[in-house]
């Protein structure tokens, strides 16, 4: 999965960490000494931010011998990367990474649960993360997602055009939507048109009045059942999105219930996966 971290993004992550020196590894007097490093699963897991562990790991001078790419599943005892060198730059780089890698590789299990119970009802379904990820870390959240089998609804606001309630309460309501969809489409012929909705009468307006998506924001199943139904008799290629709470309780049965795509952002709270530091000298 192609997100591209820049030198800087590395960089800050490392500066966060030491904003003015590492003051117990200069005390202990450790540059100079040599060591090793190699961050082991404790947890069934799917690793990912491992490659820019790697270059977390080369921009403090230390030589990486091996490491799983992202997306691969491991097991418990099983390496996902080792390195050696300076032993003040191990103890630099010791945290920030594993807690990168934790915090991506939660994410990307939690997403893959989600994905496999959503296709035992529907084979084809799509799980797709929301932009509501925590602060700052939206390219490690876009990643973890990818690795687990997800794809990103939204990476921001400038990749779809998405009519939620809150845009329309500006352009005459939901009484107005075919003229706004209709405005849409005349200035962006090549983009699809999703518009979300919350009731039936909101759901089939928008398939009426020529909108590529709808995204029914929590609704009930079988209200959601009916209406994939009957947008899908207006336009049979519409794109039925469930949308709202949706998590390892219930994904399977929107799946059921004739959702192409679940939209939700329950992957992005996902538990740190648990992984082992091993430093040895010499």
């Amino acid at each position: 999965m192609m997100i591209y971290f820049t030198d800087s993004d590395i960089d800050r992550l490392i500066e966060d960490d030491l904003p003015a020196g590492d003051m117990t590894t200069f005390l202990l007097d450790l540059a100079g000494m040599n060591g090793s490093i190699a961050l082991i699963a404790r947890n069934p897991m799917i690793a990912c931010c491992t490659e820019e562990v790697v270059r977390l790991y080369k921009k403090v001078g230390l030589e990486v011998g091996y490491f799983v790419p992202s997306g691969t599943r491991i097991q418990p005892g099983e390496k996902l990367i080792e390195a050696k060198g300076d032993a003040s730059a191990i103890h630099v780089i010791w945290r920030t990474g594993s807690a990168m890698i934790e915090f991506a590789s939660g994410i990307a299990g939690r997403t893959d649960k989600l994905v496999n119970i959503a296709r035992k009802e529907n084979p084809g379904i799509s799980i797709a993360g929301t932009r509501k990820h925590p602060p700052f870390v939206k390219k490690m959240a876009l990643k973890a997602l990818m690795a687990g089998g997800g794809v990103p609804h939204r990476t921001g606001l400038s990749d779809t055009v998405l009519i939620f309630r809150e845009h329309l309460l500006f352009t005459g309501g939901y009484e107005n939507l075919p003229l706004v969809i209709s405005s849409v489409k005349e200035k962006m012929k090549e983009r699809k048109i999703v518009v979300e909705a919350h009731s039936m009468e909101e759901a089939l307006t928008a398939a009426e009045h020529g909108a590529d998506v709808v995204q029914m924001d929590k609704s009930t199943p079988e209200i959601f059942t009916e209406c994939a139904g009957r947008c899908r008799a207006i336009n049979p290629r519409i794109c039925m999105i469930a949308a709202g709470a949706i998590n390892d309780t219930n994904a399977g049965v929107y799946a059921k219930a004739g959702a192409d795509v679940l939209v939700t952002s329950w992957m992005y709270h996902a538990p740190p996966a648990d992984v082992r530091a091993e430093i040895l000298k010499g």
